[in-house]
């Protein structure tokens, strides 16, 4: 019940269906739950940002900025409305940034367990590739680059793991993302690196990599966009066709 709470009032939040004072009462009514679960739900939404008490004037919802962006749930819900792309787009370009260094420092101190992982989420790409098996390559990409964070040796990197992780399942994404021909080869590129403890080559592989993500990105907001648009009924202006 406490998960299926926060779910509930985390999303709403997050899509803009839940402002302002929160009502408690109205709250427990909807779900049929006691206040004190309300308030242990609404205790997990405070640390994420999304809510704050105060004394004598109750729990009221906060402004974006003071979410807690990088919390997967928060990215997962975000990603559910308009916001999606433009959320993306700022996951990309921290990853831009960021990835190439997280490569670095695999290639220069990952453990052989973090470098087996690579391994392993290249064969699953490998795999996914050949069946043409988008859930599957989600799944693998997924892997291979929380490995790279992972196995960065640095704490503040391990932290950005989970972004990435909820970051690659916004759903317009993954309707639109087709296999591009250098998505195998780039990740190979990347593991060889790795393998071979060439933090430079690492490097820049990491970098040509994330360029391949912001170009497959790209595409995938055009061609919804256009779906879009194409889905809305057209308004009769008044004119008889020729």
């Amino acid at each position: 019940m406490h998960g299926r709470l926060v779910e509930a009032i985390g999303s709403g939040i997050a899509l803009g269906l839940v402002t302002g004072l929160l009502d408690l009462d109205e709250i427990a009514e909807r779900y049929a739950v006691s206040r004190s679960s309300i308030r242990e739900a609404l205790r997990t939404l405070a640390a994420k940002g999304m809510v704050v008490a105060r004394p004598k004037s109750g729990t009221r919802v906060t402004a974006p900025e003071e979410w807690a962006m990088l919390d997967e749930q928060v990215i997962r819900w975000r990603a559910a409305g308009s916001e999606r792309f433009t959320q993306l787009h700022h996951s990309l370009e921290l990853r831009e940034r960021l990835e190439p260094l997280a490569a670095r420092r695999i290639a220069v101190a990952g453990s052989p367990e973090h470098v087996a992982a690579l391994q392993r989420a290249t064969r699953a790409i490998a795999a996914a590739v050949d069946a043409n098996d988008s859930t599957a390559m989600m799944h693998a990409d997924t892997d291979f680059h929380r490995a790279l964070y992972l196995g960065s040796d640095n704490p503040l990197l391990w932290q950005l793991a989970g972004t990435v992780h909820a970051c690659l399942r916004v759903p317009d994404f993954l309707r639109f993302e087709r296999f591009s021909p250098d998505t195998l080869p780039r990740h190979e590129e990347l593991l060889h690196a790795v393998e071979s403890r060439d933090a430079e080559r690492a490097e820049d592989a990491c970098e040509r990599l994330v360029a391949l993500s912001r170009r497959l990105f790209t595409q995938a907001h055009h061609q919804s966009v256009e779906t879009a648009r194409l889905s809305r009924p057209t308004q009769y202006d008044g004119r008889v066709p020729e």
